[in-house]
C-alpha cells in the first residue's frame, strides 16, 4: 500500500505525523510512506526510516514552483493521500494527488474541508487535544486504535569534530538545552543563568547547548564541561545529538518534540503555549510553567531544582 503524507512544517508537528505513519507502517504490511515537506525540514524527513520518498514543498518558490510539486506529485498513484497539515495550499496537493481515498482533518482551515472527502473526528476533548492525540485519529480509518504504536528512528550521524567536543567528558551526564523556540515570548531567557549555576555546583555534568543560529555564550568553563554548538548543528543531525544526550532541557519547540519521541527524558519549559497541547508527548509530568503565561516569571531556582532531579536520576 502506498500512502502520501501531507505535512510540509512545522518541525513539531513533523514530528508527531511521523511518529502517526510510524505506528501505521507497523500494523500495516507493506505500507510505503511518501511525504510532503518544506525544503527547510526535508532532510530530516528523508533522514527518517519510516519514509521512502519527500517531495519539496518550496514555499517561497511561487506559483511555478507549487505546480511543480503538483506535478511531481500526481506522476505516482496512492491508496491514501492524507493532509495532517489543514490548509488551503495542503489541500490543493491532496485535491490534486491521484489518490483512491483522500482524508485531512476535521480542524481544517482556510477551507481546506472541501478538498478531502474523509475526516475523521477530533478526540472527545476537541480542539483542545494535545496535537499528536488529534493526529492519531487518523488511525481510525484503517480500522485501528488511536494509539501510538512503535517509535521513530533515524539515519542519523554527528560531524567528527562535534563528536570530538561530546566526547572530551565521556562519563559525565550529557544535559542537552536547546534555548531557541520560533517566537520569542516561548524563549525562557534564563538558560545561560542556569547553566552557570549548574557547573558551578556539579562536576559529573556536560552542558550542551544547540540551536539553529549561533548565540554568544560568556560562561568560562572547559570543554568538558562546557559546549556550545549553537549554529553548528544541521537539522538531519538533531536526532543524532539527542540520542548522544542523557537528558533534553528546552522551550516549546520543534527539539523537544522531536527528544520526547525518541524517549530521551524531556523537561519542556512552557510560558503563553498549553502543554495540555503542545507538550512533550508522555512526559507531561516533566513540564514546568510559567506563572501568569510569562516565561520571564519562570524562577531559575524552580528550573534548576527539576533538572537536579532528573541528573541524580540518571546516575
Amino acid at each position: 500500500m502506498n500512502a502520501l503524507f501531507i505535512k510540509p512544517s512545522s518541525l513539531g508537528d513533523i514530528v508527531h505525523g511521523l511518529q502517526l505513519a510510524e505506528s501505521l507502517k507497523r500494523e500495516i504490511d507493506d505500507l510505503k510512506i511518501s511525504w510532503v515537506s518544506r525544503e527547510m525540514f526535508a532532510p530530516l524527513v528523508e533522514s527518517c526510516r519510516t519514509v521512502e520518498e519527500v517531495f519539496i514543498f518550496n514555499r517561497k518558490g511561487g506559483l511555478r514552483d507549487f505546480i511543480r510539486l503538483l506535478g511531481d506529485v500526481r506522476k505516482r498513484e496512492f491508496e491514501w493521500v492524507i493532509d495532517l497539515q489543514g490548509l488551503f495550499r495542503s489541500g490543493l496537493i491532496c485535491f490534486f494527488s491521484r489518490g483512491e481515498n483522500k482524508a485531512g482533518r476535521a480542524d481544517a482551515r482556510e477551507g481546506a474541508k472541501f478538498f478531502y472527502p474523509k475526516m475523521p473526528p477530533l478526540p472527545e476533548t476537541g480542539k483542545g487535544s494535545h496535537a499528536l492525540e488529534i493526529l492519531l485519529q487518523f488511525r481510525k480509518l484503517f480500522d485501528l486504535p488511536p494509539e501510538l504504536s512503535g517509535a521513530i528512528q533515524f539515519n542519523s550521524d554527528l560531524p567528527e569534530a562535534v563528536k570530538d567536543k561530546l566526547l572530551s567528558n565521556n562519563s559525565a551526564t550529557k544535559l542537552l538545552l536547546f534555548p531557541e523556540s520560533r517566537r520569542a515570548e516561548k524563549e525562557w531567557p534564563y538558560f545561560e543563568e542556569l547553566s552557570s549555576l549548574l557547573l558551578k555546583t556539579r562536576k559529573d555534568i556536560q552542558i550542551i547547548w544547540a540551536a539553529s543560529e549561533a548565540i554568544k555564550v560568556d560562561l568560562p568553563f572547559p570543554g568538558e564541561h562546557f559546549v556550545n554548538l549553537s549554529g553548528e548543528t544541521s537539522i538531519e543531525s538533531l536526532p543524532a545529538l539527542i540520542e548522544s544526550a542523557d537528558i533534553v532541557l528546552s522551550n516549546d519547540s520543534g527539539p523537544m518534540h522531536l527528544a520526547a519521541a525518541l524517549n530521551k527524558p524531556t523537561l519542556g519549559l512552557f510560558g503563553p503555549t498549553s502543554p495540555n497541547r503542545f507538550g512533550p508527548w508522555g512526559q507531561l509530568d516533566r513540564v514546568l510553567t510559567a506563572p501568569d503565561g510569562d516565561l520571564r516569571n519562570l524562577s531559575i531556582s524552580k528550573v534548576q531544582e527539576q533538572t537536579e532531579y532528573e541528573i541524580d536520576k540518571n546516575i
